[in-house]
């Protein structure tokens, strides 16, 4: 009974110490498992508003638009600028989507069947597809409907074409599903903002202020003192209107999580033992350039061009001064270089030149592959011969041919030889620039075996082949070595944020100080391919020193100073801009009023007082946004319309310095007041106004977790 009324006394403490150890391997349990929640969520790559979204989710999303931009530019590789912009346009797309179809599903909108026929098919194509160039007439450029129903009907019916088509319009058909999903999201955004925009309406005394603004123009000579002329040192702003104004703006000040860092960069350059050897290495190529039999081989061996076996005439040479100036002065055989350029060297060869048709203009019927090649040149032969007999070349192309030019009865339209070489092949470019007008060729491509007609060719140009070997000077590995090595024992020596601050100068390194970096930044100043200096930086800690980063043929080496914390500026970061603009107001009263003490009446005088030079500007009113020559200065516009012609205005302090003006001429719009006309106006300037508030208002109120940072 004793042990028991113990037991009993000490009860709270017992409770305590076993809900610890049950706490305590709860806890072991989550943090051992694989599957734990803790781990499920470190891989959420956003969470807005409470919806996460997985990493192999949005990973997919970015996949799917990296696809369909190279699909519709033709672009296998990305450089690091696209895959940003294609990640930060998937960072948009999913917060835009999670803080906008929850609205859009409250409301109960929808995109009805008959809806979408008319944005694909209809009388309102969406305007997704009308920018699209694939489905523009060739010859006018407009939005071509027959283009869109021929692909859908295409891909509906897949299965029927050989399975090299079907491969393209399986294509065509990822396309398309991200192409309809994109015209829905659209629409639906449209029908939210117009119920938005349609709320607010413009009323009579709107539109008739609109009018007066806008009817009344002046004509202005003026003259100012800008602020500047008065010393900084000679304005006392108070500390208590700082504090008053940081109040007032305050939402202004909003920052997201800030790292502040110094950093060293050091540009990854050639040595001058790099031009020389590349220099001795590019003479050694034109002596065998001058001597090979075999140009072609030698110039995609040795050059960063690859040989072009196609002749080029002058347009086809662009902007290329140089080498324009070599084909025409040079004969053929002759060789100019190396020259030195833009820390590039460059021989030029000029292999033959001819008289020919700069461009020749190309229609074609591209055959179904029948079970072996054979077969299919058979086909042709039969086409071929039926040509030759007086057959419609346009009622063939209808019957036979299995490409979307079938459209515009198998026009390729104009093509230069390297245009031909790059899109088809040597064989096809080869037998086109052969064919007289209206004659007829079969040739095989790298699609396939088409019957090709020459339509049209241009006059006769001269015509020019070269061999072009181009080589970039780069640094050697040696080069790159020793600059990573002396930068590399510097940070050894100099192993704090401290030292480094104190000792950079000295060993002449340039020292970035004090450089903001936000987790979204995918650049550190000008310095490209920085992303992984910015994830060292928001996973490190005050203090810390980084490895030596490569970023674009910079090495980078930062030091962590310290982290600011999302929420708003301190009033202290902020004071020296806030303190400015009320030391500009005070500037203002007091030029202002040492102006007027002068009682001046001219133009002129006052020119003279504030020792500057009158000026001239027309065509001022009420809603002139900005004023030229002078800038943004609302105020001014105001006083500018309500003075009378031909007085001298008192001194008016803006944004910038002190004006005083005289209208010199003033003009009335006669066209007659409609305020019907105007009401429109105005409510199709507040509907793009409101719109654009609206998706920012619902970003900017949403609870947004990006955790983008842990993962690239």
């Amino acid at each position: 009974m004793a042990t028991l009324e113990k037991i009993r006394k000490k009860a709270g403490l017992l409770v305590t110490v076993v809900g610890l150890a049950l706490f305590a391997f709860i806890i072991g349990d989550l943090l051992n498992s694989g599957s734990s929640f803790i781990n499920r969520n470190q891989n959420n790559v956003i969470v807005v508003n409470g919806n996460a979204v997985d990493y192999q989710d949005y990973l997919a999303r970015e996949n799917e638009l990296t696809e369909v931009y190279q699909l519709q530019t033709g672009t296998n590789s990305l450089g690091e600028a696209y895959v940003n912009q294609i990640r930060q346009a998937v960072y948009d797309d999913v917060v835009m989507e999670s803080v906008l179809v929850p609205r859009l599903n409250k409301l109960g909108m929808v995109i009805t069947p008959e809806e979408m026929t008319d944005m694909v098919e209809g009388e309102n194509i969406s305007p997704i597809l009308l920018q699209l160039p694939m489905f523009q007439n060739p010859e006018t450029g407009t939005f071509d409907r027959s283009s869109v129903i021929n692909l859908l009907n295409q891909i509906k019916n897949l299965e029927s074409f050989p399975e090299n088509i079907q491969a393209q319009l399986l294509q065509y058909k990822m396309l398309w599903m991200f192409w309809e999903k994109n015209i829905k999201r659209n629409r639906m955004t449209e029908k939210y903002l117009t119920l938005l925009e349609k709320a607010v309406v413009a009323n009579s005394l709107e539109a008739k202020d609109a009018y007066n603004n806008s009817s009344v123009s002046s004509d202005i000579v003026y003259v100012m003192e800008p602020f500047s002329n008065v010393a900084d040192s000679t304005v006392n702003v108070p500390t208590s209107e700082i504090e008053k104004l940081y109040k007032e703006r305050k939402e202004l000040f909003r920052q997201s999580e800030t790292c502040i860092i110094d950093y060293i960069a050091v540009d990854i350059v050639p040595s001058q033992e790099d031009f020389n050897r590349i220099s001795q290495e590019m003479d050694a190529i034109k002596a065998e350039l001058e001597t090979t039999d075999n140009v072609a081989a030698l110039t995609n061996e040795k050059s960063e061009r690859k040989y072009i076996n196609a002749f080029f005439s002058i347009n086809g040479f662009g902007t290329d001064v140089d080498l324009i100036d070599f084909v025409t002065t040079s004969e053929i055989g002759d060789i100019e270089g190396p020259i030195f350029k833009d820390n590039k060297y460059r021989i030029l060869k000029l292999v033959d030149k001819t008289e020919a048709p700069d461009s020749i203009n190309v229609s074609e019927i591209l055959l179904a592959p029948r079970t072996t090649e054979a077969e299919t040149r058979t086909y042709a032969d039969s086409l071929l011969n039926l040509l030759k007999d007086g057959a419609d070349f346009a009622e063939l192309v209808q019957a036979h041919s299995t490409d979307q030019l079938v459209e515009n009865n198998g026009e390729i339209g104009w093509l230069t030889e390297v245009g031909a070489l790059q899109g088809l092949n040597e064989e096809f470019k080869k037998t086109a620039f052969s064919l007289p007008v209206g004659q007829y060729a079969i040739v095989k491509s790298t699609y396939g075996i088409h019957i090709v007609k020459v339509t049209d060719k241009t006059k006769n140009v001269p015509k020019y082949k070269v061999a072009d070997i181009e080589y970039t000077v780069s640094p050697s590995s040696a080069t790159r070595s020793l600059l990573y090595n002396t930068l590399n024992q510097f940070i050894a020596n100099n192993n704090s944020v401290e030292k480094i601050e104190a000792a950079a100068k000295e060993n002449g390194y340039n020292l970035i100080s004090n450089a903001r970096v936000y987790s979204t930044d995918m650049t550190l100043g000008s310095i490209t391919g920085a992303r992984q200096v910015v994830r060292w930086v928001f996973n490190g800690k005050k203090g810390q020193v980084s490895d030596i980063n490569e970023c674009d043929n910079v090495f980078v080496v930062a030091t962590h100073k310290g982290r600011l914390p999302e929420g708003y500026q301190s009033l202290a970061s902020v004071t020296p801009q806030l303190k400015a603009e009320l030391a500009a107001k005070i500037k203002g009263k007091e030029i202002a009023a040492g102006l007027k003490a002068k009682n001046l009446s001219s133009i002129s005088t006052y020119a003279e007082a504030m020792s500057a030079n009158p000026d001239t500007v027309k065509f001022i009113t009420m809603g002139t946004t900005r004023i030229t020559n002078i800038g943004v200065e609302p105020k001014l516009n105001a006083y500018i319309t309500l003075s009378s012609p031909n007085k001298v205005s008192e001194p008016i302090a803006g944004n910038n310095g002190v004006y005083v003006f005289e209208v010199i001429n003033r003009t009335t719009d006669n066209v007659p007041y409609d305020e019907n006309n105007q009401k429109s106006m105005i409510e199709a300037n507040n509907s793009y106004r409101i719109g654009n508030f609206a998706l920012r208002y619902m970003q900017q109120n949403a609870d947004i977790e990006d955790n983008r940072i842990r993962f690239y």
